[in-house]
């Protein structure tokens, strides 16, 4: 069978990272040192073997891609413990492949790590010894990473007491909490990885604040930016700060080579970063990146879904997930599954995935009620990975084609969008952001259509930012922030 090289087709897109699960790289790295799944357990057409899996090891993997994102919230920080649980990460080629490290503050947002954390380094050894773990994981693991923000979204992650079970209060908390983490890694920070200045903010007013008192003081210990929280995904938000930080001449050579959005993987969103990855290559760095991330398709497999197609047209541009066939059978499970457009899919049988029959008993020695071992959920993860990246690639590819022949194929606002974006680049607003803000308004009916959201200027919290129909389910788009956390929990059932 032919194995497809993915990370040539990105061509001049934006770089979907995929947030790769600690499940599916457990099963890809265990193999690598035991028989950890029964070879007997192992799809027939698997030539070689979990390690095709491995969709980082460009000679064996049945497919090959070359960017990825971990989480320090996710891993195993000590890196004596992790060449075995996690060598897929540690042993990758580090000249063929990207690891985007996420630095886990998201587990500090919802109360996972426990700390201190306004307290300045030398008060707490509980949050310094916490701080040093991630800053020493990041150096060694990844070759861009997020310094230890703190997501403010933590505010709505509540205790029995609705209190926000991090022990932060408010906006400024969340704030001076990131600053003193800074503070503690960039006075211990030993150059092995590229940090990334991440953008915080739900409000004009906070993002402004938060980039003057989070983001200025860092900026030689940082090679690039990240988008969080409502900045990410509103491209008012996206733009504003974008075209402020070229006129600041921040995002030049000197001080940007790379730019991540943090937790999302639409296909809108891609063709949209990817549109001011182009203006940002034609008027102020032509070496930049701009990558995205999600989890996605783990949760989705977490959930029993999988991708089965996609869907571009002028009413809907995505992926599609559906509910996954579990059936205890015994019969016909030697015909292929049905999904094979991916190199994964189209390995296995429906054996390989309803692979229990009735009255056979799981690893704890119980008949359970699903036809899935846990070894099925990775096979579907690696099938899922695949389409995700697939589609995203997909969606730029119609995109990137002229406007008039594109007209059945992607919805008009992406392509206006386009163009705007390259308009708005062109232009010197002098760091002036009363007139960017001005420009802005002036396209704000194309920007919200694109965003899916209400008008942002006026927004307080995270909840007025977003329409109820803008709630996406596991068939469409991808998943609200908060729902990456829920992989971790979902993991530990079935594995």
């Amino acid at each position: 069978m032919i194995k497809i090289n993915l990370a040539n087709k990105n061509r001049n897109y934006s770089v979907f990272t995929p947030a790769l699960s600690g499940f599916y790289a457990n099963y890809v790295s265990r193999q690598q040192h035991s028989n950890y799944v029964d070879p007997e357990r192992i799809p027939k057409k698997f030539e070689n073997g979990i390690e095709g899996l491995n969709f980082l090891n460009i000679n064996k993997g049945y497919f090959f891609y070359d960017h990825f994102l971990y989480s320090a919230g996710h891993a195993e920080l000590d890196l004596a413990k992790a060449q075995v649980p996690e060598g897929m990460i540690h042993n990758r080629d580090k000249n063929n492949t990207v690891l985007i490290g996420d630095s886990g503050g998201f587990q500090i947002s919802k109360g996972v790590w426990q700390g201190n954390w306004m307290s300045p380094e030398g008060q707490c050894n509980k949050t310094d010894n916490q701080r040093a773990l991630v800053l020493n994981w990041l150096e060694n693991t990844a070759d861009y990473s997020m310094f230890l923000d703190i997501p403010t979204a933590g505010l709505f992650h509540l205790d029995e007491n609705g209190k926000p079970r991090c022990g932060l209060n408010n906006y400024e908390e969340f704030r001076d909490a990131t600053i003193e983490n800074n503070n503690y890694f960039f006075n211990h920070a030993q150059g092995k990885t590229k940090f990334l200045n991440v953008l915080q903010g739900t409000t004009y007013q906070e993002a402004d604040d938060w980039f003057e008192k989070v983001c200025k003081p860092v900026l030689p210990y940082t090679k690039g930016w990240a988008f969080g929280g409502v900045q990410k995904t509103n491209a008012n938000h996206s733009l504003r700060r974008l075209l402020m930080l070229k006129d600041q001449g921040l995002l030049d050579k000197q001080h940007a080579e790379w730019v991540h959005f943090l937790g999302t993987g639409r296909c809108d969103h891609a063709v949209t970063y990817t549109a001011m990855q182009k203006a940002i290559r034609k008027y102020v760095n032509e070496n930049i990146t701009i990558s995205f991330d999600c989890a996605s398709p783990f949760i989705a497999v977490a959930n029993g879904q999988v991708y089965t197609h996609n869907s571009f047209t002028t009413k809907r541009f995505s992926y599609i997930m559906h509910k996954m066939v579990d059936d205890k059978v015994t019969g016909q499970k030697d015909e292929p599954w049905p999904w094979d457009s991916s190199p994964i899919g189209e390995r296995l049988t429906w054996k390989d995935i309803n692979y229990y029959n009735p009255g056979d008993l799981n690893k704890n020695g119980k008949e359970g009620k699903t036809s899935w071992d846990s070894f099925a959920y990775a096979l579907m993860m690696g099938h899922n990975v695949y389409e995700h990246i697939n589609a995203t690639q997909m969606a730029n590819r119609l995109a990137s084609r002229p406007s008039s022949q594109m007209s059945t194929w992607v919805p008009p606002q992406y392509l206006e969008f386009s163009d705007l974006v390259d308009e708005l680049f062109s232009k010197d607003f002098g760091a002036n952001q009363k007139a960017i803000d001005a420009e802005l308004s002036k396209h704000d009916k194309l920007i919200s259509l694109v965003s899916k959201t209400k008008n942002l200027r006026k927004g307080s919290t995270f909840n007025n930012l977003f329409e109820e129909d803008d709630v996406v389910d596991y068939e469409s788009d991808d998943f609200e922030d908060d729902k990456q956390g829920k992989l971790e929990q979902l993991e530990k059932s079935i594995a």
